[in-house]
């Protein structure tokens, strides 16, 4: 038994949302780490992000700016938020953690220009996060780490790579299975060979990017 995201978005959403209510019904989670102090900011009109600061922090490290996972389509400031507190903890780093438009209500560039204006905003608060001046690291999971990979290539066209000290890109989207060279076709065969076999089915990760696949009823079998 387990759980399958099959599209369109709409119902990836949904089975998503009945998934996490399932986890949280049938587990004890530990709570969140309260030594992490947190605070949430607006860095411009509808861009939230929050702060996190480890217990004992000194200063002077680079800023780690995070992008949640969800397809680019779900998620926000809370769904990782015990993650990245046990992060910035095994750390010692600021962590900034941003809550980017979602699509299709946003369709791209919106969120990737949403985490861009994130990392920006970072360095340009470094005094007031206690941040190194002009040093920042990338940090996303899924979606999060296309983002993370996005950013540093965004920075790297406008001639600001020097800011950037790393980036951190965790079981990434990397690249649309549509935008793969046709002479490079036959060695990405991972959708076909693995399209149930992951919670991100081939129908979810198609509805991810942006098609319409034909819905299909949620199944845990």
């Amino acid at each position: 038994m387990r759980p399958l995201l099959r599209g369109p978005i709409d119902k990836v959403e949904e089975q998503f949302n009945a998934i996490g209510a399932a986890l949280v019904k049938n587990l004890t989670f530990p709570p969140p780490d309260a030594s992490v102090r947190t605070e949430d900011k607006e860095i411009a009109p509808g861009l939230k992000v929050r702060i996190y600061t480890p217990e004992n922090y000194l200063g002077n490290k680079p800023v780690c700016i995070f992008y949640h996972g969800g397809g680019w389509a779900m998620g926000d400031l809370e769904g990782e938020d015990p993650q990245l507190r046990t992060v910035a903890k095994n750390t010692g780093l600021v962590i900034v953690s941003t809550e980017y438009r979602l699509a299709p209500k946003y369709p791209y560039p919106a969120g990737l220009n949403d985490c861009l204006a994130t990392y920006r905003w970072a360095l340009e608060n470094s005094a007031s996060l206690n941040t190194a001046p002009n040093q920042a690291i990338t940090f996303g999971t899924s979606a999060g780490g296309n983002l993370a990979l996005s950013v540093a290539l965004k920075l790297i066209d406008a001639g600001e790579a020097k800011s950037l000290k790393g980036v951190v890109a965790i079981v990434p989207v990397t690249i649309a299975r549509d935008a793969v060279p046709k002479s490079l076709k036959k060695n990405y065969t991972s959708y076909e060979e693995h399209a149930e076999h992951t919670i991100n089915t081939e129908s979810g990760m198609q509805a991810f990017f942006g098609k319409s696949p034909k819905a299909i009823a949620y199944s845990t079998s």
